[in-house]
């Protein structure tokens, strides 16, 4: 397995964990601070604010793979 391929999939894992921590975060976060708990799972902004969240992080994926085959 070369450097790339190694450095991909270590973005990978961290743009996950990444998403994970935002999504844990915000709905514990606007959950209470709301005071809504759980019931903010039934919001469409909440879910627009996750897409956007994932989408970011696909993004941010390709953009550095794009970077890494650019280096060489």
């Amino acid at each position: 397995m070369d450097d790339k391929t190694t450095k991909l999939k270590l973005m990978r894992f961290w743009l996950f964990g990444t998403f994970i921590i935002i999504f844990a975060a915000a709905t514990v976060y606007v959950g209470g601070a709301v005071g809504a708990g759980l019931s903010i799972l039934s919001e469409l902004n909440y879910w627009l604010a996750m897409l956007v969240a994932a989408l970011l992080c696909v993004a941010w994926y390709y953009i550095y793979k794009w970077y890494l085959n650019r280096q060489g």
